[in-house]
């Protein structure tokens, strides 16, 4: 399992006002798989709330513990898009970010407006940044641009795992500080998710790929194919 994320736009006109769009609310939940992601959570939620309650645009963050222990419910309110978005990158660099970064959330945006063109470049810096040898190379920050339900199918044609393809990724991430993509296309496939397709030469090898990213906002990759060219 995944992020699973709805985005509703704003309905009424009367939310917006001149200078700003309408506000942003986040509302879900956060479901670890075990003890040790409910320890995880348990060990730097604290620290999370009290840093995003301070961000100027956050109105209200509320992260709540249910009956079950494995699950917290997650409500989120900030004035603008811009401030939600800029909450959104801090927390992504943020300690939280990083060791929460495999846990299951179940999310409902509303009044979010991505535009394609921001959608496209956000897929398309994603992408390559998980070519970085130092992001290949490191567990937490590949596995924070995977999404949990992550698969590959890789050149050989074996089919990988995320978990799979961050212990391979750690274990030979390869030296090419700027691998070349050409021939780039995109396309989009809804409001939050993006097909990319393109050719890479990345050391003595090229290939053909494809990548399917979700940003919600945060660009996730669902989906990667490789194909060698000859």
């Amino acid at each position: 399992m995944g992020i699973s994320l709805t985005r509703l736009d704003a309905a009424d006109p009367d939310d917006r006002s001149p200078s700003r769009g309408p506000e942003v609310t986040l509302s879900g939940e956060l479901r670890c798989a075990d003890a040790a992601e409910a320890e995880r959570v348990r060990a730097h939620l604290d620290e999370h709330v009290a840093l995003t309650r301070a961000e100027p645009g956050c109105l209200s963050f509320e992260v709540t513990p249910t009956a079950d222990e494995l699950v917290w419910r997650v409500a989120e309110r900030f004035v603008d898009e811009a401030s939600f978005d800029a909450h959104q990158r801090r927390v992504a660099a943020s300690t939280w970010g990083r060791e929460t970064a495999g846990i299951e959330r179940s999310y409902v945006i509303r009044g979010r407006v991505r535009d394609d063109e921001a959608l496209v470049a956000a897929a398309w810096a994603a992408e390559q940044h998980l070519l970085d040898p130092s992001v290949r190379s490191d567990p937490q920050e590949a596995g924070r641009l995977l999404d949990p339900s992550f698969m590959e199918f890789g050149q050989s044609g074996r089919r990988w795992t995320r978990d799979e393809i961050v212990a391979a990724l750690q274990n030979e991430p390869g030296t090419d500080p700027a691998p070349s993509l050409s021939e780039r296309e995109h396309r989009v496939l809804g409001p939050d998710t993006v097909l990319l397709t393109y050719l890479l030469r990345f050391e003595d090898r090229v290939s053909r790929r494809s990548s399917l990213w979700r940003c919600d906002p945060a660009p996730r990759c669902l989906f990667h194919q490789g194909t060698p060219v000859g």
